[in-house]
């Protein structure tokens, strides 16, 4: 933060009446007198105004103080160049994540609990940008063999959907998939079962 710094010359007050006083200024400019000095005398009611004049700088000068508050608390304020490209790289991620975890719950259908859930990060403006997610899938077994394997089938779909599966997306998927051999394992135990022990008709 740059602040406004007001350099002034060092005063040296010189009592030169009741109604004026007069204060040596030293200077830089040597044309102006021979002893590097000049004299400021006034008034009364010359330094009365001047007083005035300075009130009302300082007045302004808070006056916009206040307005850049007012701009810094409302979002208003321009961002610096470091700033600008976190931005942009959280607003990158926020629409990454968000077509994601959507392909992941477009593609589990029913079998997806709450939608998508994200972890959000507060931008350098103010606003929220989701940084991660995730989907809350049941992955249970079905009552029967078959069923089972349907939904090991659609599970593994749902894990594969987004165009960048993460090594998480692809474990859920391999654990489909052995889900589904179980269930064909299941199911091809009972169809032996029932081919072994034929049922009897009544004579």
């Amino acid at each position: 933060m740059i602040e406004n710094v007001y350099n002034s010359p060092k005063v040296t007050p010189v009592l030169s009446g009741s109604e004026s006083v007069s204060y040596k200024t030293p200077i830089d400019n040597e044309e102006k007198s021979s002893n590097n000095s000049y004299e400021l005398t006034l008034t009364e009611e010359g330094w009365k105004v001047l007083d005035e004049k300075s009130a009302e700088k300082e007045k302004a000068k808070e006056k916009e103080s206040k307005k850049g508050e007012e701009k810094n608390a409302s979002g208003i304020q321009e961002l610096t160049e470091e700033e600008q490209r976190k931005l942009d790289e959280l607003k990158k991620i926020d629409k990454k994540v968000k077509v994601h975890e959507q392909a992941h719950v477009s593609a589990a259908g029913g079998y997806a609990r709450g939608g998508a859930n994200y972890n959000f990060v507060t931008g350098p403006d103010g606003n929220r940008y989701a940084s991660g997610g995730h989907v809350n899938l049941d992955t249970s077994p079905e009552r029967t063999p078959e069923a089972t394997i349907r939904k090991a089938d659609v599970i593994r779909r749902a894990a594969l959907a987004p165009a960048d599966p993460s090594p998480a997306d692809r474990q859920i998927a391999a654990d489909a998939t052995k889900m589904a051999q179980n269930a064909q394992r299941e199911l091809a135990a009972k169809k032996a079962e029932g081919v072994e022990n034929p049922t009897q008709p009544f004579a």
